[in-house]
């Protein structure tokens, strides 16, 4: 196990919130790489870090730009999902709207504020559509295995075939207000990757993989200039091998206020289930599944508000 990287005490706000920027010209695309969105998946900071130091070593890039940002900053010092609401469930096109015409001092919570904050950085990318955007929402989860990619259907995803992971569809129309779908819907190339358990040092290594892929896919990097681009590689190709490599979601379990929802323990990600077998509990009883399939993201932590997922394989 690899223990946590805290996020050091900076100088300014930007030095806390920019982890790495490289830019080579105007006419390539720009990989933007976000990171703590919740506050307790905090090896995304550490991997986008990491890809600094590699492009950097390798002479920085071939082509376009990448940004990696730190997003909610108060809750990655405290380590927890978020302080007031989950920030990741807010991106409505009439809530991003009324943050950015909205005082900072007038924001009702925090996560807002954090949003407003990064729309400085975003909105110069967001609102424009001379040059590509690939956007990517780095997380982890509570339960042990696999590693997998969320993202829209449509042309733009087609990209993102033969990326060595797992592509989930339909989750993104499941996350009401999810960051990914916000950006998809102005026209851009979204995603979330999954990297893996919280602070299992694999997840760590399999984001730092997976950005490296992503940034070589649309050009930024060549490979062959990078210091371990091949270990890496390998690594999550090795990692995704078993898994299936493209399901969409047939079942969601939402938790309600109230419900006292408690996941059966021993539950992996990637995980067949049956029909009628028993998952989980709440205050009503026992919680059986409603079809065969995959198990996907069973809750074992206190903030959240899914309790799992069920995928099949297309």
């Amino acid at each position: 196990m690899r223990k946590e990287e805290s996020i050091q005490s900076p100088e300014t706000e930007k030095d806390y919130r920019v982890l790495s920027h490289f830019k080579k010209d105007d006419s390539g695309p720009v990989v933007i790489a976000l990171a703590g969105m919740h506050g307790n998946e905090n090896y995304g900071v550490s991997a986008i870090r990491k890809v600094d130091e590699l492009i950097n070593e390798s002479g920085g890039l071939t082509s376009g730009e990448f940004l990696g940002l730190a997003a909610n900053l108060p809750a990655l010092k405290e380590r927890v999902r978020f302080i007031n609401e989950d920030m990741n469930r807010i991106w409505f096109p009439s809530i991003v709207d009324k943050i950015r015409r909205t005082p900072a001092e007038n924001m009702l919570t925090n996560e807002r504020l954090q949003i407003k904050k990064l729309l400085q950085f975003l909105d110069p990318y967001i609102l424009q559509s001379n040059r590509e955007v690939v956007f990517v929402d780095l997380h982890s989860f509570s339960a042990p295995g696999g590693l997998f990619l969320i993202t829209p259907r449509g042309k733009r995803s087609e990209k993102l075939v033969g990326l060595s992971t797992p592509m989930i569809f339909g989750i993104d129309d499941a996350l009401q207000g999810a960051a990914l779908r916000f950006f998809h819907d102005q026209g851009h190339t979204a995603m979330a990757f999954e990297g893996g358990m919280h602070h299992e040092s694999r997840t760590l290594t399999n984001m730092v993989a997976f950005l490296l892929l992503l940034t070589a896919r649309f050009g930024l990097i060549q490979p062959h200039l990078l210091k371990d681009y091949e270990v890496y590689q390998k690594h999550i190709r090795a990692e995704a091998s078993k898994l299936p490599q493209k399901v969409e979601l047939v079942y969601k379990h939402i938790i309600e206020p109230g419900d006292r929802f408690v996941m059966r323990p021993g539950f992996e990600n990637f995980q067949p289930v049956k029909e009628g077998e028993w998952l989980a509990d709440d205050q009503t009883g026992r919680i059986f599944s409603p079809c065969d399939g995959y198990m996907l993201m069973p809750l074992y932590q206190e903030q959240g508000d899914d309790g799992f997922f069920i995928v099949r394989e297309v």
